[in-house]
């Protein structure tokens, strides 16, 4: 029996934005959510104003890569994660947002990306994303393999911080531990 796939894609086809099939680089990750940036028609349609909860639009999806447009309003943020064993290249479309890098023993590098700004990383990267500026704020985000799982990192209340491996199309919060995250979601593999 096959089951309904969880988000659908808005596209069915990137066409001619996809540079080649297979696995992108996180630099041709980063270079095809400029692109997608460049072409509002894709991703406007896609923009949501919810200051309950920070949104994201599935725009397309194959096995190899997937594409998303995330709509930010104030005291929206993702947490300190990684993208397990995908990379990511990110582009911001409308507003401003701030990336924390966590750094060990020292203070959070804080990058603020504006409209066309970029950002990219492999596997493993670490980083967390914030509202900065406008409602909503709108960054593109690349993946590459397709992002099935991430590392949601979390600080305990003893100080430990632990590494919590969620699925990729769960919502990623600042310190909110989900009851059931994983409830109807290993039967999509």
């Amino acid at each position: 029996m096959a089951l309904a796939p969880l988000i659908s894609p808005a596209l069915a086809s990137l066409g001619d934005l996809r540079p080649h099939d297979g696995l992108l680089t996180t630099g041709e990750l980063a270079q095809l959510a400029v692109d997608i940036f460049e072409r509002g028609d894709i991703w406007e349609p896609l923009v949501r104003t919810d200051a309950e909860q920070r949104r994201y639009e599935l725009i397309y999806e194959d096995e190899q890569l997937d594409a998303w447009v995330l709509s930010w309003m104030p005291g929206q943020g993702t947490g300190f994660h990684d993208h397990y064993i995908s990379g990511v290249g990110l582009c911001c479309a409308r507003g401003g947002v701030r990336e924390d890098l966590l750094v060990y023993g020292g203070p959070d590098i804080e990058l603020q990306l504006r409209p066309g700004d970029t950002r990219q990383g492999g596997p493993g990267y670490i980083h967390r994303v914030r509202h900065q500026v406008g409602e909503p704020a709108v960054t593109i985000h690349v993946y590459s393999p397709r992002l099935d799982w991430v590392g949601q990192y979390r600080l305990g209340a003893n100080g430990l911080v632990r590494r919590e491996v969620r699925p990729g199309r769960n919502e990623l919060t600042d310190q909110l531990i989900s009851e059931g995250a994983l409830e109807h979601v290993l039967e999509r593999f």
